[in-house]
């Protein structure tokens, strides 16, 4: 907890880095109930103290440690050293509690409530950031590297578990974990990007080239399961993750081809899969220009 932080309360559930591509003098434009409109990303895909930490309870504790406490020791020791470390300056108040100054100490705690999260937030969207950037070059060199994989399927995973549209159809399903809901997306990101990992060798990444007149858009539910029917569930993983208009990142299923071919791909394959982007997105879907918008302004 560093006294000397400003405290961040707007919380953006897409990494702003990620949305440049789509944006010419900083401004992209943006779909929303049926309106498109240009935008800066600074208002885009944000909330309030969306990330804001709530003091764990011992019941928080106890109903964390009943969802993710019987896995592989390994893993369930990061899951206790990440609660461990995010509840300790609040372990650490306690015994300045109904001291003078315990109205700073509260304060101060707020602040790091606010923070803690949005900062970790941050700190794996810079370790991805090199990977970004050859990914953008048609680069996927990061995907053969043991620790440079790692750092990518964390990023991955946390980036389709994070947003609000994610968030509000679990708690929906399980109202029960609101409170520990933000801690939650980085455990089960750990997870599913530890199965991912084991998988790698039998999971094909490539950059699906997109030289179509149709460009790819993006939304505030940028990463997707090309598998995934909601409200069906299912066990099947194929992720998209659109990186720039002609650029977009595909993890095909165990032991399958990538579901579009990296080169190649048609005006009428790109639309499909805008399509797909759109019907995913919570509230928001964003383009570099507004007739590339329109045409999904109906699109439910």
């Amino acid at each position: 907890m560093n006294a000397n932080q400003r405290r961040k309360r707007r919380h953006h559930h897409v990494w702003q880095t990620y949305l440049r591509p789509w944006t010419t003098d900083r401004g992209l434009f943006c779909l929303q109930d049926g309106r498109v409109f240009p935008s800066g990303t600074r208002v885009l895909a944000v909330q309030t103290d969306f990330y804001k930490l709530q003091r764990l309870t011992p019941h928080d504790l106890t109903l964390l440690k009943l969802l993710f406490g019987q896995g592989h020791p390994a893993a369930v020791r990061t899951h206790a050293s990440l609660v461990a470390g995010l509840i300790a300056p609040f372990e650490s108040a306690e015994r300045f509690r109904g001291s003078p100054n315990w109205s700073e100490i509260e304060a101060q705690l707020d602040e790091h409530a606010s923070n803690v999260l949005e900062d970790y937030h941050a700190s794996i969207e810079s370790s991805f950031r090199p990977s970004l950037e050859r990914a953008l070059a048609g680069d996927l060199g990061f995907y053969a590297d043991d620790d440079e994989c790692i750092t990518f399927l964390n990023y991955l995973c946390t980036q389709y578990l994070r947003t609000r549209g994610i968030k509000e159809r679990v708690l929906e399903l399980s109202p029960a974990l609101e409170r520990v809901w933000n801690v939650i997306i980085h455990i089960a990101a750990t997870n599913v990007g530890a199965s991912l990992y084991l998988e790698r060798k039998r999971r094909k990444l490539v950059v699906v080239q997109n030289f179509s007149k149709v460009p790819f858009v993006v939304s505030d539910q940028p990463a997707i399961n090309l598998k995934g029917r909601r409200p069906v569930p299912t066990d099947r993983l194929s992720i998209y993750y659109p990186i720039s208009p002609t650029a977009a990142l595909l993890m095909a299923d165990v032991d399958e081809e990538p579901l579009f071919s990296a080169t190649g791909l048609t005006a009428e394959q790109a639309n499909e899969l805008n399509h797909l982007v759109v019907r995913a997105a919570h509230l928001q879907v964003f383009a570099r220009s507004a007739s590339c918008l329109e045409r999904y302004a109906d699109v439910r």
